[in-house]
């Protein structure tokens, strides 16, 4: 439940470039509207008899339900969404999502992704509601009122704020303080049989085993058999591949170090099967002004599998709010560039691609050079073998774009 991600900043650690093929979603929406139809018949009824409508209920649902507590079901529920700065609305959202409420085998009632857990106070409708946010050991206490009628007709409303820690979770090092998100929804029951709640329960969770997420990335060698990335382009992988246009092949690759807070990756290929780059990786930290140019593969859903060259300078010697790691960069990159290196005019790599503004033109961030050595130096890899810069010719940037391509690569990493 976190619709805030992309505020402020586009976040170093969500710029990777994925999809996910959401099976689940449009299975979960058949069974519901299914089910809708299924209880519109069943409210048409109620314009008979009474008598009639009795029948109807006791046949159909008073067995089944005799041992459910009210608000166990399936419900609609429309969020509004506002994230706060100082008390002021920066961004205002509605949306619409599902709810699942059961009683676990332990007998606690709780949603399907166990983030409300609901305690019935005796027999009334008030409700004492935890709010979980596990990782953090926080939970926060609400009492609501449901509303209902009958087993049938619940609905019930909720208001909650995201935890300060969840928040420096999303934003990192990006988080400003007096930064708020508050949620406030409301939830209106449409399928009241625990059968039926189970049958969908079944249909999740194997529609999530088979989900499947892939994202893709760049890198560059620095050794003929060790790659270097963005630590989000690799984070929560469980299989990467590379692949370019020279070798053609795609190859497993795994990771041999990283460093979350410096956002960056080692991968490692078995059996030295790349070439050896001819490039240097500079240690030195550049000047503002220094002309640069970059190698990635961004947006290859539909920007092909061709590399892509961009250029700039470098615009400044610190990157967002003054970050000493970074450099700020005019070189425009997309989501999937993140990675690739940052190249002067002599083909030295000055940098490694991380993030781009979202709220400005031609603002973009690649990281110093010096920490990826460091992180190679802590693993007892050293670089610079080459005595001198590949460009004592005084190649062309076309020249040197051919020549360095074969060291950059595409990355692909999957959930599986």
């Amino acid at each position: 439940m976190i619709p805030f991600s992309n505020i402020l900043y586009w976040n170093i650690y969500h710029a990777k470039f994925s999809y996910t093929m959401s099976v689940m979603y449009a299975s979960l929406r058949s069974v519901c509207l299914l089910l809708i139809s299924f209880l519109f018949c069943i409210s048409s009824y109620a314009q008979f008899s009474d008598e009639l409508g009795d029948i109807c209920y006791d046949i159909g649902f008073r067995s089944i339900t005799t041992n459910i507590d009210p608000i166990e079901g399936l419900y609609i529920v429309s969020t509004e969404s506002k994230l706060l700065l100082n008390n002021e609305v920066i961004k205002h959202k509605y949306s619409d999502s599902d709810l699942i409420i059961y009683s676990n085998s332990d007998g606690i009632i709780r949603d399907y992704n166990n983030r409300f857990e609901f305690h019935r106070i005796g027999r009334t409708q008030t409700y004492d509601i935890n709010i979980l946010w596990p990782k953090y050991d926080i939970t926060k206490h609400e009492r609501i009122r449901i509303n209902f009628t009958d087993f049938f007709d619940v609905s019930f409303s909720l208001a909650y704020e995201m935890p300060e820690l969840e928040l420096r979770s999303i934003f990192g090092e990006y988080y400003v303080p007096g930064l708020k998100a508050v949620y406030s929804i409301q939830c209106k029951k449409i399928i009241p049989d625990r059968k039926l709640v189970e049958e969908v329960l079944t249909v999740m969770k194997m529609q999530k085993e088979v989900e499947t997420k892939i994202w893709t990335g760049t890198g560059f060698s620095v050794t003929n058999d060790l790659i270097a990335t963005n630590f989000h382009v690799i984070d929560e992988a469980k299989s990467i591949y590379i692949t370019n246009d020279i070798i053609k092949d795609t190859i497993k690759a795994s990771i041999m170090a990283s460093d979350k807070d410096k956002d960056l990756a080692i991968l490692s290929i078995k059996g030295g099967l790349l070439p050896n780059p001819k490039y240097r990786i500079l240690k030195e930290t550049q000047k503002t002004g220094t002309s640069i140019w970059l190698l990635g593969y961004p947006l290859t859903s539909t920007m092909g599998n061709e590399i892509k060259a961009t250029s700039g300078i470098i615009s400044s010697r610190s990157g967002y709010k003054g970050d000493e790691v970074l450099y700020q960069i005019s070189a425009p990159i997309q989501p999937g560039n993140s990675g690739g290196p940052v190249f002067d005019l002599s083909g030295n790599v000055v940098g490694i691609v991380c993030a781009h503004h979202t709220q400005t033109e031609n603002v973009s961030y690649a990281i110093k050079t010096s920490y990826l050595i460091d992180l190679l130096e802590r693993r007892n890899v050293y670089v610079n073998k080459q005595p001198t810069s590949i460009n004592v010719e005084n190649k062309t940037l076309p020249e040197l774009i051919e020549q360095s391509k074969s060291y950059v690569f595409h990355i692909i990493c999957t959930n599986k």
